[in-house]
């Protein structure tokens, strides 16, 4: 992916995160609040055990006489209230960080999606949508458990560690010193593991992207799968990348499981030097009973804040690297900037296209294009045909700007279109593709696609001209029917004029057709042309097409081969040429 130039935001993910979090911070700062004051009181509440159980100790010493029954009371009252301050604290704290994870995911996957509104049609057609679609929901499902639980818990839980470490120190300094000793040796090792791992849990969810991806492709073209016979191909190349996921998530989850032993392990053993040095020290005199109890208490005490610290370890690395798949989205360098270049009246558009000496390559090092020149005239139909790979495709791309030319110039009305605003410009076209597509809503909604706004009379009349009215009314609930891509009570052909339907309510005044009737039968073929020709009338149309027959009644006919315009006129003119479109045209027609 590219990166922004410049500058460009903080790498450290925290940092990156925290701009998200921001418009929350008191929000956060209210749960930290709470949840340092909870851990104090979790931290203080041994002392006070120990305290109790000394005073006990004594009223048995002095024969069981002597007790403050009323002081007694209030101590024990005193414990359970810190204990049950501390546990409440967690609860508060975790309502909060609920919210700010929400709002924070909620905003930054609105930016995510703003962004890939901005992004060149490159980056696009470069990467996979599974992995694009992991990263919006996986991922960003990540980061909201690392917002809402993971981050924070495992602060906490360094706090907690610290704050045992410090009563320890006051209630014995010399057992203080064993776990003093022996803590930094086990924040060392697992510094060092989560560091090997992860580079493990990026790899993971870029693996999981990947099988995303795959499953995508797959679930939605089965009866194409199933009609080749590849259900073996697909199932060894599913088998291939879901051994690279599990490769990925056992090395990972692996490397990371030593985190837990290795602090149980540190844990115990100062748990058993505690208990030998204190006994000791008990019947030596030098410590209480009661200190001794606080200090297994404190003992014991540690052992949650590790273990637990040491699962959030794992998680805040899952999360990190999710964040950092997210960003490297957020950073991908987006369409220049063009609110201060010339509007486009779409109204006063004649549709007189030209290119002149246009280069252009996909890749600086490899050109496609060298000098291209044609022209279209207002409302002429002008077909491009040629050879896969020719450049027909190209030529779309570069009148909608969907890839921008290396040299030369492609005039709209004589105006450059680089001079012009790219969406004012694009609100001059309108395209139809070979796949015809429709998505999850009514029909009206979408035939309405095409124009923002558009009133019932203006989808109906739409339809109308196209011919697609003729089916919809026999529709049980009309253009109130709910269709979608995956689940739809229409044909190809059906969907089709929906398309038409959508360009002509959008009203451009130039037309592309790409493609537009390939995957159909000859008497949808026939029906869709009929309302494609009927949508022309006045238009500039592009149409690309293999099937050469259909397009005998055009205009202008380019015939491009290897990136290069090798021959331009009417059907009649090239067949009296004799040169390559007519044999192609012959090829097709003996075929």
């Amino acid at each position: 992916m590219t990166a922004k130039s410049g500058r460009g935001p903080p790498k450290n993910p925290l940092k990156r995160l925290a701009g998200y979090i921001y418009k929350e911070r008191w929000l956060v700062i209210v749960a930290v609040a709470v949840m340092v004051a909870g851990s104090f009181a979790l931290a203080f509440a041994p002392k006070m055990a120990g305290n109790l159980i000394d005073v006990l100790t004594q009223y048995v010493r002095d024969g069981y006489t002597g007790l403050d029954m009323g002081a007694f009371v209030i101590m024990i009252l005193e414990i359970a209230a810190l204990y049950v301050f501390g546990n409440c604290a967690t609860m508060l704290s975790n309502r909060n960080m609920t919210i700010v994870s929400r709002n924070a995911t909620q905003r930054m996957r609105r930016n995510l999606h703003n962004k890939l509104n901005r992004v060149p049609i490159s980056f696009l057609d470069s990467h996979p949508s599974g992995d694009i679609s992991s990263r919006l929901t996986n991922d960003l499902s990540t980061v909201e458990s690392l917002i809402e639980s993971d981050l924070l818990n495992l602060i906490v839980q360094i706090l907690l560690i610290v704050l045992i470490a410090i009563m320890m120190v006051v209630v014995n300094p010399l057992l203080a010193v064993v776990y003093i000793v022996l803590m930094p040796v086990s924040f060392l090792l697992i510094r060092y593991i989560t560091k090997k791992t992860k580079k493990g849990f990026k790899l993971q969810q870029s693996t999981v992207g990947d099988l995303n991806g795959f499953m995508g492709d797959i679930i939605g073209n089965h009866a194409l799968v199933k009609s080749y016979n590849m259900e073996e191909v697909s199932e060894r190349r599913f088998s291939e990348i879901n051994r690279r996921f599990h490769r990925a998530y056992v090395r990972s989850k692996f490397a990371s499981g030593f985190i837990m032993p290795v602090t149980l392990i540190i844990n115990n053993l100062g748990y058993i030097c505690i208990s030998i040095f204190g006994a000791y020290m008990i019947i030596d005199g030098t410590l209480s009973l009661g200190g001794f109890t606080a200090f297994l208490l404190y003992g014991q005490m540690l052992g949650g804040p590790l273990q637990s610290a040491s699962s959030s370890m794992n998680q805040v690395q899952s999360g990190f690297a999710a964040v950092d798949r997210l960003f490297e989205i957020l950073d991908v360098e987006e369409e220049p900037d063009e609110s201060d270049l010339a509007k486009l009246d779409v109204s006063r558009v004649e549709g007189r296209v030209a290119f002149d000496s246009v280069t252009f390559g996909y890749v600086p090092e490899k050109t496609l294009f060298r000098d291209v020149s044609f022209e279209a005239d207002p409302g002429s139909v002008v077909a491009i045909v040629g050879p896969s790979g020719a450049g027909k495709t190209t030529i779309i791309n570069l009148l909608m700007r969907f890839y921008e030319i290396n040299d030369g110039r492609i005039l709209v009305d004589g105006e450059n279109t680089r001079e012009i605003n790219r969406d004012e410009l694009r609100k001059a076209f309108g395209m139809v593709l070979q796949d015809s597509w429709v998505f999850d809503g009514t029909i009206a909604d979408n035939i309405a696609y095409g124009k923002e706004g558009a009133t019932r009379e203006e989808i109906v009349q739409a339809a109308r001209t196209v011919g697609c009215d003729t089916f919809i009314d026999v529709l049980p609930d009309g253009y109130d029917t709910h269709i979608s891509e995956e689940n739809s009570q229409l044909s190809v052909g059906e969907k089709q004029l929906l398309v038409l339907a959508r360009a002509v309510l959008a009203d451009p005044r130039i037309l592309i057709l790409d493609e537009a009737t390939s995957n159909m039968d000859t008497r949808t073929e026939a029906l869709v042309t009929k309302a494609m020709e009927r949508m022309m009338e006045g238009r500039t149309t592009f149409i690309i097409a293999h099937r050469l027959f259909t397009i005998r009644n055009a205009d202008k006919i380019i015939f491009m081969k290897d990136g290069d315009i090798k021959e331009v006129g009417s059907h009649d003119e090239l067949m009296e040429l004799d040169g390559l479109y007519a044999d192609m045209y012959r090829s097709m027609s003996s075929s």
